[in-house]
């Protein structure tokens, strides 16, 4: 890991503290959704409020001048492209409290799974869903059955489980992501 990498940035916004993404590797699934969504118009505030996970309205009304003129300097690593299929997978996720050893045969999962994925791919195609949209359904369709009190799949439970997703390291739930959609959906790379 570089020395990059290893540094906090911490802010304080009124008495508290927040500790905000030093590099790609750091930001939360939950942050590049809305990094994502908002790249179009990402201001200071915009991009406070996503890393602080701050409402944008409250953060709107307090001096911020601190923050443009201190944090954005180190917040350079937001203009450096990250290629989200590139993403590696490892061995062992963490989702939550859980560790995972990632799933190497898709084929001995439940039906249930594949049948959901299924509908995932085709809601997103025919809806035009922008693909980080996907990426927390996709893995906690595969790893809540894990954690399952009777270790079975059930819709209800995938949706609850995605909450854990959300606050997953974004590199992790795309390498993941990216592993089960392969077959299902065919990526063109976003025009620059």
């Amino acid at each position: 890991m570089s020395d990059k990498q290893m540094e906090k940035i911490i802010i304080q916004i009124n008495d508290y503290k927040y500790e905000i993404p030093a590099s790609w590797e750091e930001v939360t699934l939950e942050q590049y959704i809305d990094l994502d969504l908002y790249r179009e118009e990402l201001s200071p505030i915009r991009l406070l409020s996503i890393l602080t996970r701050l409402n944008f309205d409250i953060l709107s009304n307090l001096p911020c001048d601190e923050f443009i003129l201190k944090v954005m300097p180190m917040l350079n690593w937001i203009g450096e492209n990250y290629d989200v299929f590139a993403s590696r997978r490892k061995r062992e996720i963490q989702i939550g409290n859980y560790l995972f050893d990632t799933i190497i045969d898709v084929g001995k999962e439940r039906l249930g799974q594949k049948l959901y994925m299924q509908q995932l791919v085709n809601n997103g195609i025919k809806n035009n869903v922008n693909h980080c949209l996907l990426i927390a359904p996709v893995v906690a369709n595969y790893y809540a059955p894990y954690i399952h009190p009777d270790k079975k799949w059930n819709e209800s439970h995938i949706k609850e489980f995605e909450k854990m997703v959300m606050k997953m390291p974004m590199v992790d739930a795309y390498a993941e992501a990216n592993f089960f959609l392969n077959g299902y959906i065919v990526f063109q790379k976003k025009k620059k």
